[in-house]
């Protein structure tokens, strides 16, 4: 999925996905036990044009790396398809795509993974060892984490590829918890990707 956890409403610090180079972190007192509350946010990948390009351009200049070959990517309300360049900060894509016209673009505008998403589910996962996943409340509002289920998926619905989530996170450490780095609590987050079209 094009669709990516991350710590900031800015979406520049997203966490990793599974091989821990950005986790989710904080420090917890085990001794006496501890309870921290996050604030999470859910949105497509995204950067912006380096550069303005005109309508028959098929060279896009990013300003960051993203997007894979074969994805689709939408700049206002044109559609293209990532032809090569995925990863890189130089995309080649095909313009017009989706029957959406080809148009000039401003250097700045957003670039979106082109995909909406229905029926997103978010679950905390402990994959080895103990299970620490009831350690994880989630809730859509802070508020909410009072009377959420310790380890219970959270229901976040559909989500157009403009619009940002967010979700709450709480994180109970028992008194009496060793110290250590816990690596294996997880979030995955499940739904169906559709194109926009």
């Amino acid at each position: 999925m094009a669709i990516h956890l991350y710590l900031d409403e800015a979406l520049t610090q997203q966490i990793s996905e599974g091989d821990f180079s950005r986790p989710e972190a904080e420090s917890y007192n085990g001794t006496d036990g501890d309870i921290r509350d996050r604030q999470l946010y859910v949105a497509n990948e995204q950067t912006g044009l380096a550069s303005a390009i005109d309508a028959a351009q098929t060279a896009i200049p990013l300003a960051e790396p993203r997007f894979a070959d074969g994805e689709l990517i939408i700049i206002d309300g044109e559609q293209m398809l990532v032809e090569s360049g995925g990863g890189t900060v130089n995309l080649t894509v095909q313009r017009g795509v989706a029957n959406t016209a080809p148009a000039a673009h401003d250097a700045g505008t957003t670039v979106y993974s082109g995909y909406d998403y229905t029926g997103l589910v978010l679950d905390p996962i402990d994959e080895t060892g103990t299970d620490e996943s009831v350690w994880y409340r989630l809730a859509l509002t802070q508020a909410g984490l009072d009377t959420a289920t310790q380890g219970a998926p959270l229901n976040l619905g559909d989500k157009a590829f403009q619009q940002t989530l967010s979700f709450w996170r709480r994180c109970t450490v028992l008194p009496g918890t060793p110290v250590q780095n816990k690596l294996d609590i997880k979030l995955r987050l499940t739904g169906t990707e559709n194109p926009i079209l």
